[in-house]
């Protein structure tokens, strides 16, 4: 029987810790990006800073944001991101994105690469102390925690001893684990080739500390009891409830359309979301 991505999502929602948002009244999508400027977004870029691009790397273009669009093939470019002004709690996050030809120094022997951060918290830095969503070409849906940020998950019991243990859900037979509390520790996502070519759906649905990655509708990583073990306190539990939301530009051509969120936090407590 051939599973649509919306019954997907409804699994994540009930199956995975999140029923009560099933019978919850749903929030609209929102657009966080406009597809004709930055408007409550702003860049943040090596060397530049926050709200400078002198080298054109952000191009808005049929709906689009165009990274890296005037850089020749090869050259050396800066990284950073695009993020939000404002912080979330709880939400639903999906876009879309597709490659670019181009790819740049210092990454241009690398895969091309990107991401989605969330939960970013405290000063603007080029790798964040926040949860990623990576996008990476065969690597999209990796989860990533850095500086602090850790989470409860599962992994296939025989790549435990990788330095990137591959997702798999408890009922497949995945082991529990605890990712991150320190530096940046990645888990690699559902064991498949889940891209396509063109363009993707990348998901991230983050409910009572619940997190679920999705890509094209399918669930490709997830973890519970998602919290922030503060380094700067010896690993203590401190509150951080909410966070940034930001498209990552690292030296590859890529483009991003129809970012929108379900901000769930704004629901729950009658607030209207802001557009």
């Amino acid at each position: 029987m051939k599973t649509s991505p919306l019954f997907v999502v409804a699994v994540v929602l009930t199956g995975f810790g999140s029923g009560s948002l099933a019978s919850a009244a749903e929030p609209a999508w929102t657009p966080l990006f406009n597809g004709r400027d930055l408007d409550g977004l702003y860049t943040f870029l090596q060397k530049h800073g926050k709200n400078r691009d002198p080298d054109h790397i952000v191009t808005i273009e049929d709906g689009a944001i165009h990274l890296y669009k005037h850089a020749p093939e090869g050259s050396e470019v800066h990284m950073g991101y695009i993020s939000t002004k404002r912080e979330y709690g709880d939400f639903h996050l999906r876009c879309e994105y597709r490659w670019g030809e181009k790819k740049f120094k210092p990454r241009y022997t690398l895969k091309r690469d990107a991401g989605l951060y969330y939960r970013i918290i405290g000063p603007d830095a080029i790798w964040p102390t926040a949860v990623q969503y990576q996008i990476e070409q065969t690597n999209v849906g990796d989860m990533i925690m850095l500086y602090g940020w850790t989470v409860d998950t599962w992994i296939d019991p025989k790549t435990r001893r990788q330095p990137q243990p591959t997702f798999l859900p408890a009922d497949k037979g995945g082991q529990a684990r605890v990712q991150g509390g320190h530096g940046i520790e990645y888990q690699k996502h559902l064991a498949g080739d889940h891209e396509r070519e063109g363009w993707n759906t990348a998901e991230v649905i983050l409910k009572d500390g619940s997190i679920t990655h999705l890509l094209n509708g399918r669930v490709i990583n997830h973890g519970k009891n998602l919290r922030f073990a503060d380094p700067k306190l010896d690993g203590a539990i401190r509150k951080a409830d909410k966070g940034r939301i930001a498209l990552e530009i690292e030296a590859a051509e890529i483009f991003f359309r129809k970012v929108e969120i379900k901000d769930f936090s704004a629901s729950s407590s009658g607030e209207q979301p802001q557009r």
